[in-house]
């Protein structure tokens, strides 16, 4: 996020010392960058409203696109940190809260209780398998 802001910024400095050909002030310049950031922050928070008010509420709790907004509204630090490779040969990371992980409790389709082994969408492990990152409270 850094490197787009500080490429608007380097994009208004160029526009705004180009205005009418002549060259501007670092006062004039200052301020105007002052006024770009303001304007960017006041950005953010109105994308990061619509993101906590409008998408978190439409997902589906303990998926991979819930955890992905959750870390990106920096809230994650309550997720479980297990992660396995699923067939496909990616990365899955759980998506149930910290603390969650029992190894005697089975899943569901082994006649166990939901929520004993790791979760990411359609994906369930143990920390047994050989590429598993195991579980690790926050």
């Amino acid at each position: 996020m850094t490197t787009v802001s500080e490429a608007l910024v380097g994009i208004a400095d160029r526009d705004w010392s180009r205005r009418d050909g002549r060259s501007v002030g670092v006062a004039e310049l200052a301020v105007h960058l002052a006024d770009v950031r303001q304007r960017e922050r006041a950005d953010l928070v109105r994308l990061e409203t619509f993101v906590r008010e409008t998408v978190l509420p439409h997902t589906y709790p303990h998926t991979t696109q819930r955890r992905r907004l959750l870390e990106a509204l920096g809230e994650a630090g309550g997720l479980c940190t297990a992660r396995a490779v699923n067939s496909d040969g990616d990365y899955v990371v759980c998506t149930l809260d910290a603390g969650h992980y029992d190894p005697d409790d089975k899943p569901p389709f082994k006649d166990g209780k939901p929520g004993g082994w790791h979760k990411a969408d359609a994906s369930i492990w143990n920390d047994l398998g050989a590429a598993c990152t195991p579980h690790a409270a926050i």
